[in-house]
């Protein structure tokens, strides 16, 4: 059924355009000849700036040799965990958690060690928790700050706690930081930063910073002894990067960054006008510390997320996605984008409160 006027607060995708400059970095780079394949790991000079950047944000060194530019964050966690994985072992991961996380680890035959997260300990894991779920099977543990749905933010101090975790339990620590740079409160500090033994993968993106999506360039950045072994598996899957993509991702990491601290404030507004909303009509939310989602109790409802949800598009055409996609147990909870225009995303909650108190 096609719904034209449908209101879409279910898209995890900025509603910004790539920045004029960086398009140009492509196009310029066509024209100049880079159209061929490049080192499986992805030009030098890109993997320079993203070694260079993440020195400075950790204190840490970062030798382009740790960088592998990959299709997406998607590519580097698919790379990482094939290198790290053999059928059976075993990966923690948390609950509410981005899907494709156990959508790879069943590729891989994997299991997904899942620990459950609450609103009372604001959506992060207990370092309890995480010991009660290690056993000798498990490899590794997959974390994700800001979160995507929850937008929680894990602070340096847990960070510190979790990766003398994974240093005592003898795994490795992947860290999904895509939305590293959209956040409001307080900036996210890199995982990295407590790494002193080489066992934590920082995953990152162009995609969300920069609304490039669809140009699909992400990068892991990982110990001197795997990244060499990333790179082996990105060979058969997807070989490398296209090089005008890895040109224009260049020009967003090296040029102006106002772009980025423009869309970053205006998810905050985004943000606060729903929350405000929210809070008027009494609906319980989880405040975001970072990302463009809201994760929103929709129990009141007496309906189970999905069912809300359907009841949502077909009496209101807007689209909201049902906790359960982000895990079995989140059938209470919808997520909510605030990657829109501002008067779609007021209209779309205000049909929203109306389906809720109906």
């Amino acid at each position: 059924m096609s719904m034209p006027d449908c209101i879409r607060l279910e898209v995890g995708e900025p509603n910004f355009s790539t920045a004029p400059h960086i398009i140009e970095a492509a196009h310029h780079a066509a024209l100049e000849g880079h159209t061929r394949y490049t080192d499986n790991s992805g030009i030098f000079e890109l993997r320079a700036a993203i070694a260079e950047q993440a020195e400075e944000s950790t204190g840490r060194e970062v030798l382009p040799e740790q960088v592998i530019v990959t299709s997406g964050a998607v590519g580097a966690l698919f790379s990482t965990l094939t290198c790290l994985l053999d059928p059976g072992d075993e990966v923690i991961i948390l609950n509410p958690s981005w899907p494709n996380y156990q959508m790879q680890l069943q590729l891989l035959g994997a299991v997904a060690r899942v620990v459950e997260t609450s609103p009372e300990n604001a959506y992060l894991p207990t370092i309890q928790q995480l010991e009660e779920a290690t056993n000798a099977a498990t490899k590794a543990l997959i974390i994700n700050t800001p979160c995507n749905p929850t937008g929680a933010m894990f602070s340096g101090d847990l960070l510190n706690e979790i990766t003398q975790f994974a240093r005592h339990a003898d795994i490795f620590l992947i860290a999904d930081e895509v939305y590293s740079r959209i956040t409001f409160e307080e900036p996210q500090i890199s995982t990295a930063c407590y790494d002193t033994d080489g066992r934590v993968v920082s995953i990152n993106s162009f995609s969300k910073t920069y609304a490039m999506t669809g140009w699909r360039v992400g990068y892991a950045i990982a110990p001197a002894i795997l990244a060499p072994l990333i790179r082996k598996c990105q060979e058969p899957t997807v070989s490398c990067v296209n090089s005008p993509a890895q040109h224009a991702s260049l020009a967003a990491l090296t040029g102006p960054q106002h772009l980025v601290e423009e869309m970053r404030n205006a998810y905050l507004n985004r943000r606060d006008i729903a929350l405000e909303m929210l809070s008027q009509a009494n609906i319980p939310v989880c405040t975001p510390g970072g990302a463009f989602y809201l994760w929103v109790d929709v129990s009141q409802s007496g309906r189970t997320a999905k069912d809300f949800s359907l009841d949502l598009i077909h009496n209101h055409q807007v689209a909201i996605v049902p906790g359960t996609t982000f895990g079995a147990e989140n059938s209470d909870r919808v997520r909510i984008s605030l990657a829109s225009e501002v008067s779609d995303l007021q209209e779309g909650l205000r049909r929203l409160i109306s389906e809720l108190k109906r």
